[in-house]
């Protein structure tokens, strides 16, 4: 068994420097005094220097470093870890290693051949966990307080201080009244800055060497000649010329008169300029950092707050100076002596203003609804802490108003914001009506691209709505909207108003007749039953066609009479039969079952609903479905203020417009995509039907069922769907199949075909931009807030609208187990996949421990 050795041999010397010569560093002996060393293979670091001042006649309080050369690196000994490596080095070296001595009156030099290549280093490496397991930072490295940085050695070239190219000296901070002594935490920020490879080094003296080139030229003459004082304590001073950890560890680096978070930067002397953005900021600091904090004391011109335990000994003062509008920090006591076991249920700094400017980050980025129950958990998952449904409700609607501004605000813009609509959007018409003390009272909108869309490319249809407002203002929403030839929605006008009334409809409708003038004749507009609109219809449109919706009527008539439930699709049938003959058929067999309704329905006017007795056209629109979908598209933004929830409608035109515009260049049919599905469907149904020529204009077809007349002259045909509905037949689609025709297209209605569907879509929609680029002219008028019933106290109801009259609930079902009651993510049913199904093996385990499966 080979014996393993207790000592080692190695050779020590000293009166030379390291030099690199030809890429590799060497200890150049200038008056080298070497000699031989044997240390006992177990030494420690004061063993070490006691051995080699004995041996070199060093004096032990001098200063000096211990090098030796490893793979081409100079590695510095400094402590008892430094020691053993340096021990197992030298155990696997093949050769004896020579520890070298550099002394302080010695300079680091390099020789001329060499010095443009400047890659090896002054480097200290040692293993990582011995430095984790150190007390504290200051015992790592040995810092005191007159400490200073070295930015040589490691990452800068070993230059010779004497030197033009270093233009540089060794300097000290003893005896030096101009030069500043760096806290912990100046070096710590400034250890962050430096580049890569650039560390701390020690000295002996207990302060810091800087060996650099250009970072020392900015320093004054005095400071450069100022002579190092020798220090006496070098024992004590291990850690002298120790570089920092390869990774910084995570410090309470708090100071007293400075505070740095993710939410603000609170320091001594910093100003504020209320009293409240103090308490926001202040009660961020503490939801983070995970104390509470109270004001003792507190008036309009001074804010003092302490921590929460009474004999802690954290602090802020701040006042309003005299002749000086800002609040400025007087005191600022950032360290807290109080205990961390303490348990708060209820954190009294985690107010609606602080938890709201916290949400507003949030809620600035994300279009989600942001509910209170969410609201809770992230507070909880992010600052440890438990709020009530409450406290997240009033978060909430602090940073909204954050966000989007109060109504208040909003009305008081509106006059600014449409002048700037305008002179983005030419054409774009834009009324607000105020009483006699500038209250708001009704507003309408319509965009100058949208306005000569409708009269110059589409078909003369308006479908009419309203909606209300969920705002901190309650209010109506007045709504116009067009169809395309795509069957896409287009809304043509905006209104706003404090109710739905025949007064506020007839004022609507009579600007929105100011905006289609040449688009009158032969105007069919379609809306609810709503007696104030129908009235303003007749009063502004007397020579349009009013159609009722069929499904409004419907809800209307199920409310009356339950048993018409049943019955409903008779109903329908009757309201789309394109034949006098189809329709009463129906309609009588509906009287046979329910002569009230029939009744009631005759009362209406069977030219409200019906379309084959509509004098006008319809074009295959019987309810007002179109309206509908915006309104329930703007049901979030319609609890925006005014300002916001017209910007939203202009925005989503922007959006519509490109959108529609790009699938109308990429569609490269005669037809639109809508209108070429339809006749797909007519083309196939009619595919057997027989056509018997009666002239050459004049065709009988035969469907089998009642059969029709096509005419080519008049364009019509007898069973009515070719002229009510603009779209080509199935009978005139036989009828060009006999005739070897490869399409019925031309006879479409022009707002059918692509190229005018594109032409819809050829103009931009602008936004206004932001408010700090607007035009602001004077002259304008003023509008204060509507005096109108405001919204009611407490938790607003759960509902997306008003629900029409016998509109029955929708009772939704679970798509797991088909029961009612829940949905899927909420049902208790186990997972499919999660199921237990015996196999063979499993049965015969179960019935030997008695088990029934």
């Amino acid at each position: 068994m080979e014996s393993v050795k207790e000592t080692v041999k190695i050779h020590v010397c000293k009166g030379g420097a390291w030099e690199r010569v030809d890429d590799a560093l060497e200890y150049m002996h200038l008056n080298c005094v070497k000699r031989t060393l044997i240390l006992p293979l177990l030494s420690s670091y004061s063993c070490l220097l006691e051995a080699v001042s004995e041996r070199l006649g060093i004096d032990a309080n001098s200063d000096f470093m211990v090098t030796y050369n490893s793979d081409n690196d100079i590695v510095e000994v400094c402590d008892d870890l430094e020691v053993n490596e340096f021990m197992e080095f030298v155990v696997k070296s093949s050769r004896i290693v020579t520890l070298c001595i550099v002394e302080s009156s010695v300079n680091v030099r390099q020789s001329s051949n060499s010095r443009s290549n400047q890659q090896s280093n002054f480097i200290h490496t040692t293993p990582g966990g011995f430095y984790q397991n150190l007390p504290s930072y200051q015992q790592m490295h040995g810092f005191s307080e007159n400490l200073m940085y070295v930015p040589g050695f490691y990452g800068y070239p070993m230059q010779d201080p004497q030197s033009d190219s270093a233009n540089c000296k060794l300097k000290y901070v003893v005896g030096s009244p101009k030069t500043k002594k760096p806290n912990e935490r100046d070096l710590l920020d400034d250890e962050k800055l430096r580049p890569f490879g650039e560390k701390i080094m020690g000295s002996v003296f207990g302060k810091i060497k800087r060996l650099s080139g250009e970072d020392e030229s900015s320093e004054s003459d005095e400071d450069a000649e100022t002579t190092p004082v020798a220090n006496k304590n070098f024992k004590e001073d291990k850690f002298w010329n120790m570089p920092p950890l390869l990774k910084t560890p995570v410090l309470d680096m708090k100071k007293k008169g400075m505070c740095s978070g993710t939410s603000s930067l609170v320091r001594l002397h910093e100003t504020f300029d209320s009293k409240e953005q103090i308490k926001i900021v202040l009660g961020r600091k503490a939801l983070e950092e995970g104390f509470q904090i109270r004001y003792p004391r507190s008036d309009p011109h001074r804010v003092y707050a302490k921590c929460v335990v009474d004999t802690c000994g954290w602090l802020f003062r701040a006042y309003i100076p005299k002749d000086y509008k800002k609040f400025y920090v007087t005191a600022f006591v950032d360290h807290h002596t109080c205990t961390k076991t303490q348990i708060h249920p209820h954190h009294r700094n985690a107010s609606p203003k602080v938890l709201g400017h916290i949400l507003k980050e949030v809620m600035s980025e994300s279009s989600r609804i942001y509910r209170g129950k969410e609201i809770m958990t992230d507070m909880n998952a992010r600052f440890k802490i438990d709020i009530s449904y409450s406290q997240a409700w009033r978060a909430k609607c602090y940073a909204l108003q954050l966000l989007r501004g109060t109504p208040q605000e909003s009305f008081s813009e509106l006059p600014l914001y449409c002048h700037n609509l305008k002179l983005k959007n030419q054409g774009t018409i834009t009324h607000i009506e105020t009483d006699d003390e500038d209250r708001f009272e009704i507003f309408f909108l319509a965009i100058g691209a949208v306005i000569r869309t409708f009269v110059l490319h589409m078909r003369p249809l308006i479908i009419i709505d309203g909606a209300h407002l969920k705002g901190e203002f309650l209010g109506t929403m007045y709504l116009a909207v067009a169809m395309d030839g795509n069957n896409q929605i287009l809304p043509l006008a905006y209104g706003v108003g404090k109710s739905e009334t025949f007064r506020s409809w007839d004022w609507f409708l009579t600007k929105l007749k100011e905006c289609i003038i040449g688009k009158q004749d032969h105007l069919t507009i379609i809306s609810d039953g709503a007696v104030s609109i129908a009235s303003a219809i007749k009063n502004v449109f007397p020579n349009a066609f009013h159609g009722r919706c069929c499904r409004h009527l419907l809800m209307n008539l199920r409310e009356k009479c339950p048993r018409f439930i049943s019955k409903e699709e008779l109903f329908w049938k009757a309201c789309k039969a394109y034949r006098i003959s189809d329709f009463e058929e129906r309609f009588s067999t509906l009287r046979d079952w329910l002569p009230s309704i029939a009744n009631k329905l005759d009362m209406i006017g069977l030219e409200k609903w019906a379309r084959v007795h509509f004098p006008g056209m319809r074009y295959n629109y019987m309810t007002s479905n179109s309206a509908e979908s915006v309104n329930a598209l703007s049901r979030h933004s319609r609890k925006l203020p005014i300002c916001m929830m017209i910007d939203w409608f202009i925005k989503s035109l922007q959006q519509w417009y490109f959108e529609h515009r790009q699938t109308a260049d990429e569609h490269k049919h005669e037809l639109t995509p809508w209108a070429e599905a339809k006749l797909a469907q007519r083309i196939a149904k009619s595919a057997t039907w027989t056509v018997r020529p009666a002239a050459n204009y004049l065709y009988n077809v035969v469907d089998y069922y009642k059969n029709a007349t096509v005419d080519l002259n008049t364009r019509t045909c007898s069973c009515g769907q070719w002229q009510l509905s603009g779209l080509p037949c199935g009978h005139l689609i036989a009828v060009m199949r006999h005739l070897r025709q490869s399409s019925a297209n031309q006879f479409a209605f022009s707002c059918f075909k692509t190229s005018v569907w594109r032409a819809s879509y050829n103009e931009v929609i602008y936004d206004v931009g932001h408010p700090s680029e607007w035009d602001k002219p004077d002259g304008l008028i003023t509008v204060l807030p509507p005096v109108m019933d405001k919204r009611l106290p407490g938790r607003p109801r759960n509902r997306d609208r008003f629900r029409s009259k016998g509109e029955q609930i929708t009772q939704k079902s679970c798509t797991r187990c088909f029961k009612g009651g829940h949905n899927r993510r909420d049902c208790p049913s186990v997972v499919p996949s999660q199921i237990f199904i015996p196999t063979t093996s499993s049965v015969k385990s179960c019935s030997s421990w008695n088990v029934e499966i």
